[in-house]
């Protein structure tokens, strides 16, 4: 629940139980009606803690630095394979058994929205022609059931209950992101670039960095409460932000930087009449083409600011290389999870050509997508945020609630992977469980204005 102006000026509630159209309330399921009120905390529920073992997990992408260490060569190091393997298993039963009480609710609302496994479907499929099939399939089943779980958070959580999940699961984040600084300090920081910076739980500082700011942003726009609802925030954010900052890595900060001017651009611009926000909106785009034109202009100043060269550190290079890959098999890809696995031969064939041995990541969310899963998968990828942005954009109006924000800061951020090094549909990733969380919950969102606008 989130306190906004309504149309009429005056300060109102606006409630969403499941964040459904009043229409569609009937079809939820019993239990999470009861659960879940508008109002209730998630606290208290003894799934909540479960759950953020499981985001903890997929925040390290399953490979917590503090058990599964690499060197400052960038080779991992020789861990207990058995003992990583039970983890993983363990994190996607807890998945499948608390959303069996609510799969007929999961399952109604995939059908409400098939567009969202035609991805993950995609990628099972190519095991047919994948590199290494065994890997494709085992990749492909879990990114089901990862999806099945981003879209069972809205289902069983109100927005409110959702925010405090991601609020709860940001500081454990945090909390133990510090702990390995200061315990194990060989695995919470990293010391594989030219840049020394903080880790923390996360296998990479970038990482740590991107995911950790997806996190913030759930804090960014929940509404603390209490007589210490100031504190809470200030705690909150000052936590996150440190860790961001001492990554010390410049892609993380720019990301940053973006995602709270545009969390700030939607909160004022929330608070515009309609024709101020119209103006604005209008203005907006001819303000950032003459921001692109000047960074254009001064890059190579920029650039040397932030420490980085006109290949953006060997990115460009590494651009042009994997599109020579690419061009080999364009609509189908390697295979999913089939093409960055040491010993594969065009992987093996442009690490060489880079010299680079430890290359294994296309440094481009698309790319990185396009190798996997061809042209097709990148396409579907293309529709899935189409039709986010244009819920987000129907979603947005004068009392557009904090949870609302809050989604469509997320698929900004997913729209911002398009050019940066964060990879889409990776099988034990938070971002992408996040990502279709707020699809979802636009979605619906989106759907329940529209029931609710007059004729």
């Amino acid at each position: 629940m989130g306190r906004a102006i309504g149309p009429t000026g005056v300060r109102e509630e606006v409630v969403s139980t499941l964040a459904v159209s009043p229409g569609e309330l009937h079809a939820a399921p019993k239990r999470s009606r009861e659960i879940a009120p508008a109002d209730a905390s998630v606290f208290p529920l003894v799934v909540t803690y479960a759950l953020v073992a499981v985001l903890l997990f997929l925040a390290a992408r399953g490979a917590f630095s503090f058990l599964f260490p690499v060197s400052s060569n960038g080779v991992a190091a020789e861990g207990n394979v058995a003992a990583k393997n039970a983890m993983v298993v363990a994190a996607f039963a807890t998945m499948l058994a608390v959303m069996l009480p609510v799969c007929k609710a999961v399952w109604r609302t995939l059908v409400q929205y098939p567009i969202l496994m035609a991805l993950p479907v995609w990628a099972t499929i190519s095991t047919a022609w994948s590199q290494y099939p065994v890997r494709s399939l085992a990749a492909g089943v879990q990114v089901i059931v990862l999806t099945l779980f981003g879209i069972y958070i809205p289902v069983r959580f109100t927005p409110r209950q959702q925010m405090q999940l991601f609020v709860f699961a940001g500081v454990m984040t945090a909390v133990l992101s510090w702990a390995t600084v200061a315990l194990y300090p060989s695995a919470g920081i990293d010391y594989k670039n030219v840049t020394i910076g903080v880790e923390g739980i996360f296998p990479q500082k970038n990482i740590c960095a991107v995911v950790t700011i997806e996190l913030l942003t759930a804090g960014l726009c929940y509404r603390f409460r209490g007589r210490n609802a100031a504190a809470k925030r200030f705690g909150f954010v000052f936590l996150l932000l440190t860790l961001i900052v001492a990554t010390m890595a410049r892609t993380g900060w720019i990301l940053l930087i973006l995602v709270a001017g545009f969390i700030a651009l939607l909160k004022g611009l929330h608070r515009l009449r309609p024709l101020e926000r119209f103006a604005v909106t209008w203005f907006l785009p001819a303000l950032s083409a003459a921001g692109a034109w000047l960074v254009f202009v001064y890059r190579f100043d920029l650039l040397h600011l932030i420490g980085k060269g006109a290949t953006l550190s060997g990115r460009t290079d590494i651009w042009q290389a994997v599109f020579l890959s690419i061009v080999k098999r364009p609509w189908t890809g390697f295979g999913y999870a089939a093409f960055w696995v040491p010993g594969a031969p065009e992987a093996t064939r442009l690490a060489q050509l880079l010299g680079d041995k430890t290359l294994g990541n296309a440094e481009n969310g698309v790319l990185q997508l396009w190798l996997e899963v061809g042209l097709v998968g990148v396409l579907i990828m293309f529709v899935l945020l189409i039709r986010s942005t244009r819920n987000a954009i129907a979603c947005f109006r004068s009392n557009t609630p904090n949870y609302a924000i809050w989604y469509i800061t997320i698929i900004f951020i997913n729209l911002l992977a398009l050019v940066d090094g964060d990879k889409f549909l990776l099988w034990t990733s938070l971002e992408w469980a996040m990502f279709i969380m707020a699809d979802v919950g636009l979605a619906n969102e989106a759907r329940r204005l529209k029931a609710i606008r007059p004729a």
